[in-house]
């Protein structure tokens, strides 16, 4: 239970975890992107860092805490139980728009936007130009979109002017 707060108590009321709602899954996708960037770091800079397994089994309980969400498996006090995006149909939505899915199509697509994001985590240690506040927002607004089921894939959801043109 490592996700929204749940390593350390809340200062405030918490909303329920509605997978359907793109703000809801923004705030969940950047808890699993800081987790798994930070273990990837580690793991890349730092392998004998102290906390070094703290980090990476921190990492993997975000990853497997998402995923159960996701996947409709996990029911507590988090999540909201009006919302049955989760699961089936989630899965559905996925498997219109992923390719070359191996296995689970939420878990594949959930693993794609891990490594996507790692990509662009490690740019600027791979000698490249890291992205700008305005990229970062728009990728994860984009994946956030696309997991509540309100885009055709991960990219930005257009403005209205855009789709107009």
């Amino acid at each position: 239970m490592a996700l929204f707060g749940q390593l350390t108590a809340p200062t405030k009321e918490l909303p329920l975890i509605d997978v359907s709602d793109p703000d809801i899954m923004m705030e969940l996708l950047e808890e699993l992107a800081i987790t798994a960037s930070t273990s990837d770091w580690i793991r890349l800079n730092d392998p004998h860092h102290p906390e070094a397994d703290d980090i990476h089994a921190q990492a993997d309980e975000v990853y497997a805490d998402l995923l159960g969400i996701l996947q409709g498996k996990i029911k507590d006090k988090r999540v909201n139980r009006h919302v049955t995006w989760a699961g089936e149909e989630l899965r559905e939505h996925l498997l219109k728009h992923e390719t070359d899915v191996e296995g689970d199509v939420i878990e594949h697509a959930l693993k794609r936007f891990i490594a996507r994001f790692l990509e662009l985590a490690r740019a600027t240690h791979n000698g490249q130009s890291g992205i700008s506040r305005l990229e970062y927002y728009a990728f994860m607004s984009g994946w956030a979109h696309y997991f509540a089921g309100l885009a055709p894939d991960e990219t930005p959801p257009a403005q209205p002017a855009e789709q107009a043109e």
